[in-house]
């Protein structure tokens, strides 16, 4: 069964087939609502041959990688009657390769000096979906890069759970009205196509999981840089709230509320062994803190930050593997997709409302492995602070009554980027003295998720150059003379084949570079030059019967 959402956007598509100019649509759905069906939505307006190709722009590479896969998810594919596919490209020469589109990141665009997007964009009908477009800052520099390439598709779907900035800035593609001198809040007026689906639709529909925030308070020190020692409780508002959650999170209290999550995760997972844990840091260098901290108390974890370039390894072993703790810091928020994980402790002084709903929204997926709707539920442990006080009282008000769609959050965040801040202070002690309570309205063993297009392309040029290397070790040639040959045969290198070209290509390597001695007799390519192995060039112990001999 649809979604209100999913619904509404495919009353759009029917009447866009049946005649109606709608070139743009709007979608601002609550953070884990299931908003990435809609671009396998949209791909029935290829199928209706109102377009060509799309292409889906998300904000980080491992976003990139989920949106392949759910074009490949049996469960969608079940649910919306499809066979379509999309593959992850760079700039790429054609980049679909013989699907129906593909999937790059906006950083990717902004790197794109040949212009090859645009030139794809200029030669096609392209359906573009700007995924978490908020992102994309008024005049910023991915506005700049992605402009002309919005202007040339024929059909544009914007989609965010956040429709505001951390930082206040008006978000690129976006109508607005001035509410001040300086100031200006979104105007979607009639004329536009927003389809919107708040916090209050998804919990009516059960379509995410109610919320249980565990807020620790704690007793606070720290010298200012006028050298005054500061101290008093975490919860109050006597002092600074920036410099009293940096050092909270600098200090004791930050390991302590560790170990209180991790035990509620514990006893959590006597009723649901599949529950699954993630940690969120400050920064790179305090999750290899965390990190070493789970090692000395006994706990399996992993990390999965943008400096590592096994990140999504990691998070897919995550996700669908044995993997049951990941400590991250900002890339494993907007549309990361973990539905065994049900606990989250925030270990971070960011305190802006777009990028905390973003994040405890990953523990709002429903596990159907889980048992019964009613029995699912995700747990959020953090400070017991103001700031995120206010942010909790905000989900808390959405979750009780539809979000109007002039609503404005009053809460500011003192560090409104989602980077690090330098603090002033020197942390002395922290420690947890209290906790509130507040209440907001396993993966089948062995399962192994199955590959997306660019995998199997990847796996397939393995499989292919290990061939070649050993068929020209074995006999003595160049494995460029051979790689040459192939070239030559297929007209295409093999970084530009498409999927069935890549099969065709391993059969073909396969059946005339045989491994297995046999002289294949075909003019124009490299021989089997003979049927003895090879000797190898690293020493070995000298046969004993031949000393015998001797």
């Amino acid at each position: 069964m649809l979604r209100k959402h999913q619904s509404e956007f495919e009353q759009i598509t029917d009447r866009i087939i049946s005649g109606e100019d709608l070139p743009v649509t709007y979608l601002h759905a609550t953070p884990g609502a299931g908003k990435s069906c809609i671009p396998i939505q949209a791909c029935n307006l290829i199928k209706a041959g109102l377009a060509d190709r799309i292409a889906w722009m998300v904000p980080r590479l491992t976003l990139g990688y989920q949106a392949e896969s759910n074009f490949i998810d049996p469960f969608f594919r079940k649910m919306f009657n499809h066979n379509y596919n999309i593959r992850t490209s760079t700039n790429e020469y054609n980049p679909c390769r013989g699907t129906q589109g593909f999937v790059t990141t906006y950083q990717a665009i902004g790197v794109d000096n040949k212009l090859t997007v645009l030139r794809e964009f200029n030669e096609h009908r392209y359906i573009i979906v700007l995924d978490e477009w908020h992102h994309c800052e008024l005049d910023g520099v991915w506005h700049v890069a992605l402009k002309h390439i919005v202007d040339k598709a024929k059909f544009k779907i914007f989609m965010t759970g956040t429709l505001s900035r951390g930082d206040d800035k008006r978000i690129a593609w976006t109508p607005y009205k001035r509410t001040g001198k300086n100031t200006y809040e979104p105007d979607f007026n009639g004329e536009q196509n927003l389809i919107r689906y708040t916090r209050s639709d998804a919990l009516r529909e059960k379509a995410i999981l109610p919320l249980k925030f565990f807020l620790h308070d704690g007793e606070i020190e720290y010298e200012n840089k006028k050298g005054q020692i500061i101290k008093g409780k975490l919860s109050e508002q006597n002092f600074k709230t920036g410099d009293a959650i940096y050092t909270a999170l600098s200090t004791k209290f930050a390991e302590d509320l560790l170990r209180i999550g991790l035990n509620h995760w514990i006893e959590h997972r006597k009723d649901h062994p599949s529950s699954k844990l993630m940690v969120v840091c400050a920064d790179i260098k305090h999750t290899k803190q965390i990190k070493k901290l789970l090692d000395i108390m006994g706990f399996t974890s992993q990390i999965a930050t943008s400096d590592d370039a096994k990140a999504i390894q990691v998070i897919k072993e995550f996700k669908h593997g044995s993997l049951k703790i990941l400590v991250s810091v900002a890339m494993t928020y907007e549309g990361f997709d973990c539905k065994p994980l049900t606990h989250i402790i925030f270990l971070t002084h960011i305190r802006s409302i777009p990028w905390i709903e973003q994040v405890i929204a990953r523990a709002v997926r429903i596990d159907p492995e889980s048992g019964p709707y009613e029995t699912q539920q995700g747990f959020i442990f953090a400070p017991d602070d103001p700031l995120f006080r206010s942010v909790v009282d905000v989900i808390k008000s959405e979750q009780t009554q539809a979000a109007k769609s002039t609503e404005k959050s009053e809460v500011k965040s003192e560090n409104k980027g989602n980077g690090e801040k330098r603090y002033d202070i020197i942390p002395l002690n922290g420690s947890i003295s209290g906790a509130r309570e507040i209440s907001l309205g396993e993966i089948p063993t062995g399962y192994t998720p199955p590959l997306t297009i660019s995998e199997k392309e990847s796996e397939l040029r393995t499989r292919i150059d290990k061939h070649v290397c050993k068929f020209a070790f074995d006999n003595r040639h160049k494995p460029q003379k051979v790689n040459t040959e192939i070239k030559t045969h297929f007209r295409k290198a093999r970084n530009l084949m498409e999927l069935l070209e890549l099969e065709e290509c391993l059969k073909y390597v396969q059946e005339f570079y045989p491994l297995n001695g046999t002289r294949n007799n075909i003019t124009g390519i490299s021989q089997v030059r003979t049927k003895r192995r090879r000797v190898p060039t690293k020493a070995v112990p000298w046969p004993q019967s031949i000393n015998q001999r001797r």
